[in-house]
């Protein structure tokens, strides 16, 4: 395998670490309890990453096969809504802060998601180029949870959070 992939994982992998300070540095200042648990969760798939990234550069430091690596959709993909979901719920009051945090993990979750898409179109192997492209369905995912937190503190001030179950379906 080439230097330029194991430099690209490089840059993935303090990419990963970068975004897990933002997202735990976010949820200790955020006030509201269910900003603090999405920015928890986004850091818990940060870690995720890491160690993916991680295992993928050893198998190609050993000089062992690739294998394809199974990249989970995301912690917050199993609970989180579609932003067009009708259990939406008002809950706290967002503050400025957040908006503005929100914005950084939108502009990260971007960023992130552009990078594994190159790295995945530059890719020579299959298993290199669908290693990066589930990390960037990944990332879109975060984006577009994070954009629907946006836009929901943006309409109204409020975060949502979603019904654990409903007794009238």
């Amino acid at each position: 395998m080439s230097n330029e992939l194991l430099k690209a994982l490089k840059t993935a992998y303090e990419a990963e670490k970068e975004g897990l300070r933002t997202y735990l540095k976010f949820a200790k200042q955020t006030k509201v309890l269910s900003g603090k648990n999405m920015f928890i969760q986004l850091a818990l798939d940060e870690v995720d990453h890491m160690e993916l990234i991680e295992k993928f550069t050893n198998q190609i430091m050993e000089g062992k096969p690739l294998e394809v690596i199974d990249v989970p959709s995301g912690r917050l993909s199993k609970f989180m809504p579609d932003a067009s979901d009708a259990s939406l719920q008002k809950v706290d009051k967002a503050e400025l802060g957040d908006e503005e945090a929100l914005k950084i993990a939108l502009e990260h979750e971007k960023k992130a998601h552009e990078f594994y898409k190159e790295e995945a179109s530059k890719a020579t192997s299959p298993e290199v180029k669908e290693f990066f492209e589930k990390l960037a369905e990944v990332e879109e995912k975060h984006y577009n949870i994070i954009q629907a937190e946006l836009d929901t503190i943006r309409n109204d001030g409020f975060w949502f959070d979603t019904m654990e179950f409903s007794v009238e379906m």
